[in-house]
């Protein structure tokens, strides 16, 4: 059975802020997209936030983990914030147990 692609969906919000939808599986096949995404998007001028939405995320691995953190890691670098939100599911099991939903502030 072919899983369905990582779907990032860009929507620009007020106040220098990015929201990136991302649906799908986010693992080894489809970090560097998320990746790529958010870099993209933090480098925009005057953008000073993305916000990641997950709750189109069915699945998450260690690299798609991997990807948040490089991904939020390279922003700051650029003096801007990622957050993400709203992931569900087993997306919600993952960032809660590796600690790293807390560390990207998710709701």
């Amino acid at each position: 059975m072919q899983m369905p692609p990582l779907v990032i969906a860009e929507h620009p919000a007020d106040g220098g802020m990015v929201c990136l939808a991302v649906s799908g599986e986010l693992d080894l096949a489809s970090a560097e997209d998320l990746e790529e995404a958010v870099a993209v998007a933090a480098g925009r001028a005057g953008v000073r936030e993305v916000c990641i939405e997950l709750s189109g995320v069915t699945f998450l691995d260690a690299a798609g983990i991997a990807a948040l953190i490089r991904a939020r890691a390279a922003a700051m670098a650029a003096n801007v914030l990622v957050r993400a939100n709203g992931a569900r599911g087993v997306a919600a099991r993952v960032l809660a147990v590796t600690g790293v939903g807390e560390w990207l502030g998710s709701r």
